[in-house]
């Protein structure tokens, strides 16, 4: 079995090396979104600096309420995109999953944590 495998590869490879591939260039396609965050929303601030979750196990709730229900359990140093909407003690936020929700602000700190 594992000869027959070998042969494959080399056949494969052997046939790649005599053809070879187009020496065309790659035209660039649209944007690759990137953990979320490349991506502009409607209700996206314009400035989308990132924050990090300065202490562990912090909820990321779905409303500004510490009532609310629990979406995630945020780990410390997350990256977590604002999305320019603060009600009370609470910032909108937008995890690496794209989850939107809401974080306690004193959470919160510009510089990576860790």
């Amino acid at each position: 079995m594992f000869r027959l495998i070998a042969l494959a590869l080399t056949s494969t490879f052997a046939l790649l090396f005599l053809i070879g591939t187009s020496g065309d260039p790659v035209a660039p396609g649209p944007a690759v979104m990137s953990a979320g965050f490349m991506g502009r929303g409607a209700d996206e601030a314009a400035d989308t600096a990132l924050q990090y979750v300065a202490r562990p196990h912090q909820a990321l709730k779905a409303q500004p309420d510490n009532a609310s229900g629990i979406l995630h359990i945020l780990p410390y140093g997350a990256p977590l995109l604002p999305m320019g909407e603060t009600e009370g003690d609470f910032v909108k936020v937008r995890d690496r999953a794209g989850r939107v929700g809401f974080v306690r602000s004193d959470v919160l700190t510009a510089a990576f944590p860790g």
